[in-house]
């Protein structure tokens, strides 16, 4: 029954360490769409006729505003998808993990009260012996 917990606690582990890389990955997506929203809103200050620069390695290229928009738009539309996609996965983790730790507590339980009621059997067999 010990390897059954120990397994138990192995697999709870294994399901936090998912849980803290998605909370990371969610973190960062979370800050990719804030600084993005950050971006679209000055972009939306712009005249049609302003000067907007793109980064592409160390080169600063010419870039129409309208593309710009078009592209963080774009960009936003992605990064909210994969928000909504971590987030449910980090939901359906939390859970496995609730579940595996009611498991852990119900087989834990079941060893103490096994211990206990050897305990007594070995306590009655003495005070017959």
């Amino acid at each position: 029954m010990a390897a059954a917990v120990d397994a138990e606690i192995a697999k709870y582990r294994s399901i936090q360490e998912e849980i803290v890389q998605k909370r990371s990955t969610l973190q960062q997506l979370i800050a990719q769409r804030n600084e993005n929203e950050m971006v679209q809103h000055e972009l939306q200050l712009l005249k049609d006729d302003s000067n907007v620069y793109k980064m592409v390695g160390p080169v600063l290229l010419k870039n129409e505003v309208e593309d710009a928009k078009m592209t963080v738009s774009k960009r936003l539309e992605f990064i909210l998808g994969e928000l909504n996609k971590v987030e449910g996965l980090l939901q359906e983790k939390e859970k496995k993990a609730n579940e595996t730790a009611k498991k852990v507590n119900e087989l834990q339980a079941l060893m103490q009260q096994t211990a206990v009621e050897a305990a007594k059997a070995v306590a009655a067999e003495h005070v017959k012996g």
